[in-house]
């Protein structure tokens, strides 16, 4: 689905990504985790070509994004929907517009028929009375999902997450995992998420992988990902209170 090949990027003299090489697979829920700075969302950029590799290639299916230009890569990214860390939610909008947005801009579908579809996502998001509303009345975990309808509006095949669950309260945040993993299951998409939420990371993802100074150190599920012998893993666990054992393991 979804394939980085030796991916190298340097951003203020910095290399932020050394000759990383991953898969993701269709239908998976693929988490990257890491210190701050460790290359995890100039990753996810990469995915959508906001950022360009100084080597290396990104393929989408059998489409090279990061050479992508004009109509190709605006072919490429309607396949994606975006949930960004702060929603990025217009304050002069209420609900239901911003959600309806990108049918509005990219479809010809009547007003009638965006209210139809923004409704049918807001239920999706357990938000069905918020339509009306602006954004500076709803609570951050309400705009987190508000954002996460608008991803989902115009039906993609993956949604990308910037730091999910970042700035709300741990109820709130997994009430955001929980709806990952809804929509994983209900749409059939494909998830990649960005986060330092470990906790959140064990609860959702196929697969975790973890980005050390550019470098990918780990990829594994999660019950050997808790397990791993890597010294950076380790001490990534270990600053988040998990061990080999704990309340994340699924049954």
């Amino acid at each position: 689905m979804i394939r980085f090949e030796a991916v190298s990027k340097s951003l203020g003299g910095r290399e932020v990504l050394k000759e990383i090489s991953y898969e993701i697979q269709s239908g998976e829920t693929f988490v990257i985790v890491g210190a701050s700075g460790a290359g995890k969302s100039v990753s996810l950029k990469h995915m959508i070509r906001l950022l360009t590799p100084d080597s290396g290639r990104v393929l989408v299916g059998d489409e090279c994004v990061s050479e992508a230009r004009g109509e190709p890569l605006d072919r490429i990214r309607e396949r994606f929907g975006f949930l960004f860390q702060s929603a990025a939610l217009m304050q002069w909008l209420n609900v239901g517009d911003n959600i309806g947005l990108p049918l509005r801009m990219k479809t010809s579908k009547s007003d009638d028929e965006i209210d139809a579809l923004v409704r049918e996502k807001l239920a999706m998001v357990n938000l069905e009375h918020a339509f009306d509303k602006h954004p500076s009345e709803l609570s951050g975990g309400m705009r987190k999902r508000v954002g996460l309808a608008r991803a989902i509006i115009t039906n993609p095949e993956i949604i990308l997450y910037d730091e999910p669950t970042s700035g709300l309260d741990p109820v709130t945040s997994r009430t955001i995992d929980r709806l990952i993993n809804q929509l994983r299951d209900e749409l059939g998409v494909t998830s990649v998420v960005v986060t330092h939420d470990l906790h959140s990371a064990l609860a959702i993802g196929s697969r975790i992988a973890m980005l050390h100074e550019g470098r990918m150190v780990e990829v594994s599920a999660p019950d050997t990902f808790v397990k791993s012998d890597n010294e950076f893993v380790r001490g990534f666990l270990e600053a988040q209170y998990i061990t080999t054992r704990g309340d994340w393991e699924k049954e």
